[in-house]
């Protein structure tokens, strides 16, 4: 049993606990729902408050953890701006002893005696403009000691908390995407570019700088404070020691009002209330008030995102609707990269931050991988068109730009990506309300039709026309005739790193196969694509994957244009039958539907690897250099010294067998899927090389000076770190055999949506709010990887967007 107590010299505690639950009851009652804890040295301040009247309590405790001292101890001078403070009661405790007498049948106390504190009054003053109580505790406040006052804060409208929201809708509804991009992102790249420097992200002292100007920069700590109440954290005390951050959020939209006028009625808004904020709150209360706007800007910023989105982004998910915004995050105008040489206009980064702004803003194969799910899926069907005639205007050599630099000096040295933009004038047609008129678009040509290099500026630039279907036929047309051409300013101005021969282009089609083979050991044209820059080790020069050859992925895009064309031609939606091709020294017509069933016919033939020895005769294999059997090889026809590089597990077949999956043996795929799903799936994208290769090298590092030509600078980009951009296509191609061969796909689609729990958490809880470009072995943090990436949340969305149309059907 317990010791009572109700007389004597020794009473105990009793006294202050019967008050402290009365005022506890009394807080939860009336709702006294907003608290601040303040530790300091051996103190403990808590303060709470009911957010209407804003009627509080507030306990001032010197804690006795530790036993033996007196002393007063020390912290400093708790001042409640805008706030009386009434003295409710104070006392300090005596325990003459810390020994007690054993009892065996109760259990007792310490001997203790409450000295109570008796008329404390709390100084009053001035700060500036800002009247205050201070409260500074006693000179004899021992360990055990508390205060307790009533407080009022003073001038504070109740209706405040409305007036933060209201008008929220109102002053945002007129906002286009851009301005959105403006409203709710910009890493500090691309603000400073299109603010000429004025403007760049928000330094929190003893945080850091956010990664966005906008709203979502401001979201990420305050996610964290308002799940945690941490009011100790920095931000919380940036604000309560002034107003910087309230101006700097509606001053940075002001200064762009005459680029993006629509911004003046949220900059407006932002204003009004911080203003009110300012001139009411108590400074300690500004984080309250401030977090409030922000987050409701940030949800109505949203709501306006998600009410110009497709259906199947509006009534998705919260995973859908965050993938979303990525769309929203790298589609963007800044001054020094455009679609159009002669004035700044918006235009897809591939990442952030390293890709904000310049001549790396923008890449041909970027952004063609990224827009059917950034743009199409999402409805921003203006967007995609505006970038594919911006491309389709800038073919030379039967190619489009890897690098577009706002078409001034646009790079010719990518193989692959003029089949990505062919797949997405397919999906453009495909997915958007009569698609099918962009075919008959006029497109203004930058360079003259015989290739000759001129500035943007020349009178011959821009000086005739194609259509986009003259466009694509020009593709096939000269990629069956071969290409072959040296690039423009070929040299060290062009690409300090690269060979000289590595500046020669070379592509050309086996017409036995249909097969299309290109590049050299001396380049790399496909997104794997880090070329060599050690000179100690060696590899100056020397590309990391040259996968020169025939590479699975490109293979199956001319698949499926193929496919395509041929089937619109037969509809008579397009003006072509075929191209013209030297074969046996003759030139004759070949029709796409020749040239489609070649690579019917060849394909798997040429890039299947048997799981059965006995089978390898039906296959062009060597078995002397197969690793791994039950694949598809990631490239056909690399030259004889290097022909193990064919048969490298790579994270690429899965793009042709999304693409073109006619190509594919529906048992073999499946098994080809799931060896992948076992070898190459990591938590946050797909390993670029099979863990059992021998050039498997896990983890990035671009400044690693060493002398192990496998890792120097970075050379093993793509031999074995996990990039997040593949893990759409498998998922994609794994839901499509999957259904192929089995239909009962319930578990399969369980499976596959497990996969999207690590990027789902991800994007949640990252600062950037979006999938990275890359990460090391088993999901690890990759420093030189963008921490977000166009491409990286465009095949989630197509994967989800799928499995949407799967639903619906």
């Amino acid at each position: 049993k317990y010791e009572t107590v109700e007389s004597g010299e020794y009473k105990g505690i009793a006294e202050v606990k019967r008050l402290l639950n009365h005022l506890h009851s009394e807080m939860v009652l009336d709702g006294f729902t907003e608290g601040h804890v303040h530790q300091e040295n051996e103190y403990i301040v808590i303060h709470r408050v009911q957010p209407i009247t804003q009627k509080g309590y507030i306990l001032v405790a010197h804690t006795a953890f530790s036993k033996g001292t007196k002393e007063r101890g020390w912290v400093d001078p708790i001042k409640l701006r805008r706030t009386k403070a009434k003295f409710i009661y104070g006392a300090t405790i005596d325990i003459p002893s810390y020994d007690v007498p054993v009892d065996k049948t109760t259990l007792r106390g310490l001997p203790s005696t409450l000295n109570q504190i008796k008329d404390f009054v709390p100084k009053e003053g001035v700060d500036g403009d800002e009247p205050y109580t201070e409260i500074i505790v006693p000179d004899t406040f021992p360990p055990g000691s508390i205060l307790l006052f009533e407080t009022q804060m003073q001038g504070i409208d109740p209706t405040l908390d409305d007036f933060c929201k209201a008008g929220v809708d109102e002053a945002f509804n007129d906002l286009d995407l851009v301005d959105l991009n403006v409203l709710i992102h910009r890493c500090d790249g691309e603000e400073k570019d299109a603010t000429g420097g004025e403007v760049g992200a928000y330094n929190v002292p003893n945080l850091g700088n956010l990664v966005y100007c906008g709203l979502e920069g401001w979201m990420h700590p305050l996610r964290h404070i308002m799940k945690f109440n941490d009011l100790g954290h920095p931000l919380c005390g940036h604000l309560r020691d002034g107003v910087w951050a309230m101006d700097y959020v509606h001053s940075r939209l002001e200064r762009q009002v005459a680029t993006f006028p629509r911004l003046a009625k949220p900059a407006a808004w932002f204003k009004e209330r911080f203003d009110k904020i300012k001139t009411t709150v108590p400074s300690f209360m500004r984080p309250k008030y401030f977090a409030i706007v922000i987050f409701e800007a940030y949800k109505a910023a949203r709501r306006t995102v998600m009410e110009q989105c497709s259906e199947f982004v509006s009534n998705g998910h919260s995973f859908t609707q965050d993938l979303a915004l990525c769309s929203v995050q790298m589609y963007g105008l800044v001054q020094s990269a455009s679609l159009d040489p002669a004035k700044p206009v918006p235009s897809l980064a591939a990442g952030l931050p390293h890709f904000a702004a310049g001549w790396a803003r923008t890449w041909g194969r970027d952004v063609f991988i990224s827009l059917r799910g950034l743009f199409l899926t999402t409805g921003n069907y203006d967007a995609a068109k505006k970038h594919i005639l911006a491309f389709c205007s800038t073919l030379k050599h039967g190619l489009i730009p890897n690098l577009l630099d706002s078409i001034r000096n646009p790079r010719y040295n990518s193989r692959d990506s003029p089949w990505w933009m062919l797949q997405n004038i397919q999906d453009y047609v495909t997915m958007v309300p009569d698609g099918i008129t962009i075919l008959a678009e006029s497109v203004k040509r930058r360079f003259p039709l015989d290739d000759t290099w001129v500035a943007w500026d020349d009178p011959t630039a821009y000086s005739y026309s194609s259509t986009v279907a003259e466009i694509i036929q020009e593709i096939l047309q000269r990629h069956a005739l071969g290409i072959n051409f040296r690039e423009h300013n070929a040299g060290s101005n062009l690409d300090m790193q690269m060979k000289d021969e590595g500046f020669n282009i070379e592509i050309h089609v086996d017409w036995t196969t249909g097969i299309i083979y290109g590049g050299s050991q001396y380049n790399c044209g496909t997104w794997m694509d880090k070329m060599g820059e050690s000179i100690k080790a060696g590899t100056k020069g020397v590309p990391g994957t040259p996968r020169d050859g025939a590479p699975v992925e490109i293979i199956g895009l001319l698949k499926s244009t193929l496919r395509w064309v041929d089937e619109l031609a037969s509809k008579g939606q397009f003006p072509y039958k075929g191209v013209e091709a030297q074969i046996d020294g003759k030139l004759r017509l070949v029709t796409y539907k020749e040239w489609n069933d070649l690579l019917q016919a060849s394909f798997e033939k040429h890039f299947y690897v048997p799981l059965d020895p006995a089978d390898d005769a039906k296959y062009e294999v060597n078995p002397a250099v197969i690793n791994r059997r039950g694949i598809y090889k990631d490239v056909y026809g690399t030259p004889k010294d290097r022909e193990w590089s064919d048969y490298q597990l790579r994270c690429n077949f899965p793009i042709a067998m999304t693409v073109a999956p006619e190509l594919f043996d529906p048992e073999h795929a499946l098994g080809a899927l799931k060896i992948a799903d076992e070898v190459l799936r990591a938590p946050l994208g797909m390993k670029t090389l099979d863990s059992s290769d021998a050039q498997y090298r896990g983890n990035y590092d671009n400044s690693n000076d060493s002398d192990d030509a496998s890792v120097a600078k970075g050379l093993n980009y793509h031999q074995g770190p996990e990039w997040g951009w593949p893990l759409g296509y498998f998922l994609r191609a794994y839901l499509y055999f999957e259904r192929l061969q089995n239909k009962d796909f319930t578990d399969a689609l369980h499976r596959l949506h497990a996969a999207l729990l690590v990027p789902r958490k991800f994007i949640q809880d990252d600062a950037w709010a979006g999938i990275p470009e890359l990460t090391n072995e088993n999901g690890t943090y990759c420093h030189d990887s963008c921490r977000t990436q166009a491409w990286s949340s465009s095949t989630l969305l197509d994967f989800l967007e799928d499995v949407h149309q799967l639903q619906k059907s």
